[in-house]
């Protein structure tokens, strides 16, 4: 075979050389046998991808028939001991709920184009990322839950909303995940998926660890861990005194958020967490169970059987 030097002195082959030898190889047996498997699975690859458009394709079809003004709730198929096991999709679908906006829920695409759980469809426009979908909805129902909030209230709600979404979650998660490697959430996720969940967990373990590890809650301890969601819960309770919802007497939208959270403590976290949160903060408890109640009546009938 011909080569050329380069600039650098790298001695490469022709390009009419290369041409030549593969012509060659592809004119061999072996060569027109490995031809007919690249060709069978570019025309796999292609059909594939044809196929999962045209099945997007009628999933839109089929959302847009939902009806003028209905939510589509896209997101991930419903836990053994709570609706969703993420708060982001439980705290959507509670808004809903206290909005009283009407809505169905689909399972069969769970994470939208970013990639993100929960996104909506309504009328024909799709949506991501619940304080979005939240504020646009909102607007849309012109503001279907009627708050009388003080700037100051506003503002109270907003912090601890940031607090529990930005920091307690990923103490939950850290010690759902890592810290106890799946010990006890696996058995929240809808059966179908728990031995999927047990065979794969040691091919993303590391995946997590590293993630947490840049996110700087996995840089701690255990006890360091729960002793910041410690501290969170009883600002939490110190916020709710005496009041029925989180900063007024009536609810807000604040409150979808604090209930899905404090679902993820109470129910999703770990049996010593649950046991720490009913045996010293009475208060959230009481919240979780008035919330459930209240906005949650068929609760038992939304569980993963």
């Amino acid at each position: 075979m011909a080569f050329v030097a380069t600039p650098g002195g790298v001695a490469i082959p022709r390009p009419h050389a290369v041409w030549r030898e593969v012509s060659h190889c592809a004119r061999t047996q072996t060569g027109r046998k490995v031809g007919k498997v690249v060709l069978a699975a570019a025309i796999l690859g292609v059909g594939l991808k044809l196929y999962k458009k045209y099945k997007a394709h009628q999933r839109r079809q089929r959302w847009s028939q939902a009806g003028k003004d209905v939510v589509v709730l896209h997101q991930f198929e419903r836990g053994t001991n709570m609706p969703n096991l993420s708060p982001f999709a439980l705290k959507l679908e509670t808004y809903l709920r206290m909005a009283g906006i009407k809505y169905i829920v689909d399972t069969e695409e769970p994470q939208g184009a970013r990639g993100k759980c929960p996104w909506i469809t309504i009328n024909g426009e799709e949506l991501s990322d619940s304080e979005l979908i939240i504020d646009y909805l909102a607007k849309h129902f012109n503001k279907p839950i009627k708050e009388e909030l003080s700037p100051s209230q506003h503002a109270i709600g907003r912090a601890v909303q940031v607090m529990l979404d930005e920091h307690t979650i990923v103490a939950v998660a850290y010690k759902r995940y890592v810290l106890d490697r799946m010990s006890y959430i696996l058995k929240c996720f809808p059966k179908q998926y728990q031995l999927m969940m047990r065979i794969f967990y040691p091919a993303f373990s590391k995946q997590l660890k590293k993630y947490f590890f840049t996110n700087g809650m996995g840089r701690f301890s255990e006890e360091e861990v729960l002793f910041f969601l410690r501290r969170e819960l009883r600002a939490l309770e110190d916020v709710i005194g005496d009041k029925q919802f989180v900063v007024a007497k009536t609810p807000s939208t604040y409150d979808a958020a604090v209930f899905a959270e404090l679902t993820q403590v109470i129910i999703g976290c770990a049996p010593e967490v649950e046991r720490y949160v009913r045996d010293n903060h009475a208060v959230l408890v009481q919240y979780f169970e008035r919330m459930k109640d209240k906005y949650w009546p068929d609760w038992d009938q939304c569980l993963s059987q």
